[in-house]
């Protein structure tokens, strides 16, 4: 939140939470983020929108997912690997993680050493891969981020607890992968 407005990413277990802070306060929603179209990171996405507007981002690698998991839901707009999101002060700096999925994004927050992985990034490991490719993708991605992520970003991870790229030492042997 920053400023009168807000973002949301991969809403779906929390939307009851997000609709109270919606209502009671004055935060208008800004951005609709979603790290991959897989179904669960999409489910309370509609009423979210229909009740709080809100721009829906998703990669454009995405779109064919999108399409098998919720037909009827259109992005209001494609995101990029590298592009900036501005909240008020705050910038959201989108990263492509495929692997998990071949659009899969993760958000990070440098301002607030935040890093939302949804399933490419989980503690102890990283979401289900699907063959050969999307396991050569998944560690492309993942040596990125051992790269580029700095050990005291929190991981807000898609499902399971959170961690730190500090506690997750194992990523760091990817880089000799």
């Amino acid at each position: 939140m920053s400023a009168g407005e807000a973002a949301v990413i991969d809403v779906s277990e929390s939307c009851d939470d997000i609709y109270k802070i919606l209502d009671n306060t004055e935060i208008g929603l800004r951005y609709l983020l979603v790290t991959h179209a897989h179904r669960r990171h999409l489910e309370a996405l509609p009423e979210l929108k229909r009740k709080y507007g809100g721009t829906f981002c998703l990669h454009e690698f995405e779109y064919e997912l999108l399409k098998e998991s919720v037909g009827n839901l259109e992005p209001d707009r494609f995101v990029r690997d590298n592009e900036l999101l501005q909240l008020g002060d705050i910038e959201i700096e989108v990263l492509l993680t495929a692997g998990h999925t071949k659009g899969h994004v993760c958000f990070y927050v440098k301002k607030f050493d935040a890093l939302f992985s949804g399933s490419s990034f989980l503690k102890r490991g990283y979401g289900k891969i699907w063959g050969p490719k999307s396991m050569s993708l998944m560690l492309f991605s993942l040596k990125r981020l051992s790269y580029n992520i700095p050990p005291q970003t929190t991981i807000y991870t898609g499902s399971g607890d959170l961690t730190t790229m500090a506690n997750e030492g194992w990523i760091q042997c990817l880089r000799s992968a």
